[in-house]
């Protein structure tokens, strides 16, 4: 389509290039056209400005709109919960879950003196990824019962151990 098809109001929108979708020779011929239809340059920037305004309210209702629709799939979140035998393996193998996310620590452990003396931060994003998600999608219900299967697991290998230490005589 060729620049002199276009009306006024699209030309405006082309030559200020809001959404900046338009090459910059495009531009230039928009605002040559709209010199040549004796648009003033202060009409121009006047009614610039609302569109301007008016695109900038669009995009707030939009990302209200968005904002919106996720918290009403976070409030539907809170209540969902795991199966039971979903369970079962998380309370079995719970030192294997925790253990997966704190590969890295000794690393830090280790690392921890030039961490605290420098400006580096520690990195702590692998760990307990899953719960972390979790937390952040508002999976409440789920939550606690990933960490209560966790623990509870993590206990039960904790005394197994203790026990058969404390059977064997070492303790």
């Amino acid at each position: 389509m060729k620049i002199k098809e276009y009306d006024t109001n699209e030309l405006l929108m082309i030559a200020n290039n809001v959404t900046g979708v338009y090459p910059e020779k495009k531009v230039r011929q928009a605002k040559e056209e709209l010199y040549r239809r004796g648009v003033d340059d202060k009409v121009i920037a006047d009614i610039m400005e609302e569109k301007e305004e008016a695109f900038m309210r669009r995009l707030d209702a939009a990302a209200l709109a968005e904002q919106a629709r996720l918290d009403k799939k976070r409030e539907k979140n809170w209540n969902v919960s795991y199966h039971w035998w979903e369970l079962i393996p998380m309370f079995l193998f719970a030192p294997f879950y925790m253990s997966y996310g704190m590969r890295r620590l000794p690393g830090i452990i280790v690392l921890l003196p030039v961490h605290l003396l420098s400006w580096t931060p520690v990195d702590f994003s692998d760990m307990f990824r899953e719960l972390r998600r979790l937390k952040e999608e508002k999976y409440d219900l789920k939550f606690k019962q990933r960490l209560t299967a966790l623990i509870a697991g993590d206990a039960m290998y904790f005394l197994l151990v203790y026990y058969s230490l404390l059977n064997d005589g070492v303790l």
